[in-house]
């Protein structure tokens, strides 16, 4: 039996743990543990009606090897912060998977939410990306580290994406798209080319309007 905690403290968190609980209606290897405060993260902030399930610091919270942790904080370098400290400490992550179809070839890392999302043939996904809901990806895409991918947004056929990246909602990322890293695509956007790095892109095609610091 795996116990996984959720680690973080912001609206996600009390949504993972939503979609947690209906994943636990069809596994029944895995329970909910509570949810841990990073750094005061997560101790100060109102769990409404379910901060009752907070149990404390993870700092404070010893693991064993059938604990596993889900991160729920949105904000990809928070997700980040979150996920090298407790790598460093040899702690399991769990892949939060709901209601989605991911095909046999898809490639995942580590500490990735992916929710009612369509992933087909041959896509690479690193650690600690967040798919929040009715994502597409296409054929042979690439995803790095701590992205997160809005509502109803799409990474067509061969389009790579870095790390740290937001993809807002109902953007389109068309094929053969290269986006660098640390880059805020504004929602509704259509992305017929790309980006390198830091940039603000909005608009059909999108153009850089910012940069991000």
């Amino acid at each position: 039996m795996k116990t996984i905690y959720i680690v973080g403290g912001d609206g996600f968190a009390r949504e993972c743990y939503v979609f947690l609980q209906e994943v636990m209606k069809t596994k029944q290897d895995i329970n909910f543990g509570g949810f841990l405060g990073h750094g005061g993260y997560g101790k100060t902030v109102d769990y409404k009606s379910y901060q009752h399930l907070y149990i404390g610091e993870v700092s404070k919270h010893e693991f064993s090897d059938n604990e596993y942790v889900v991160i729920g904080a949105g904000y990809p370098t928070i997700r980040q912060k979150i996920y090298n400290e407790l790598k460093e400490r040899n702690v399991n992550f769990y892949n939060l998977i709901f209601y989605s179809l991911v095909d046999s070839s898809v490639n995942i890392g580590e500490a990735n939410v992916i929710l009612s999302s369509s992933f087909t043939a041959d896509i690479s996904l690193g650690n600690g990306n967040v798919f929040n809901g009715q994502v597409i990806l296409g054929h042979d895409v690439e995803i790095g580290d701590f992205n997160f991918f809005g509502p109803r947004s799409q990474a067509l056929g061969n389009t790579k994406v870095g790390s740290f990246n937001q993809i807002g909602a109902n953007t389109i990322l068309l094929p053969k798209t290269k986006i660098g890293d640390n880059n805020i695509i504004a929602p509704l956007s259509a992305v017929y080319k790309g980006c390198k790095n830091n940039c603000y892109m909005s608009g059909n095609p999108a153009v850089k309007i910012g940069q991000v610091e």
